[in-house]
């Protein structure tokens, strides 16, 4: 894989379209986002394409807390480093998007959920483990991980 890869918010449909099959790889089928679920993120938020925890539906353009739903990466690039270069990207973008004047509010905290296998990579990216989430999302249990910015 090479090192000159971008990371950037989805621009599209056609892109939502395309990047649902990861989620669905990436998820059993309890756990993975719809399409219409993803197309409605999109929507409502594009320059985030994540929603807030608390309904998983709706956006709050005034929250001070990103929720991200989920990190896919394509199973022949797992390994590669691909997911921790993202999560820092990801982080460097919101960092910047504060910084940037005429916001009306800044974005104080990501926060997500994850599996105990991957708690490790997300605590390398800087976030800390809560503990085990009171979320139900199918069979496996949670984490809850936070990075205040």
């Amino acid at each position: 894989m090479s090192d000159d890869l971008e990371f950037r918010n989805l621009r599209t449909r056609d892109e939502v379209l395309a990047a649902h099959p990861l989620e669905v790889a990436g998820y059993t089928a309890d756990e993975a986002a719809s399409l219409t679920n993803m197309l409605y993120r999109f929507t409502h938020a594009p320059h985030l394409f994540l929603v807030t925890h608390a309904s998983m539906e709706t956006h709050d353009p005034l929250g001070p807390t990103v929720c991200i739903h989920s990190v896919c990466v394509a199973p022949e690039h797992q390994g590669k480093r691909v997911a921790s270069r993202m999560l820092n990207e990801y982080t460097d973008s919101i960092r910047r998007y504060n910084e940037t004047a005429g916001h009306n509010v800044k974005i104080e905290r990501l926060a997500m959920l994850s599996r105990e296998n991957l708690v490790p990579l997300y605590e390398r990216a800087g976030y800390r483990t809560l503990g085990q989430s009171s979320v139900v999302h199918g069979a496996e249990k949670w984490y809850d991980c936070v990075l205040d910015l």
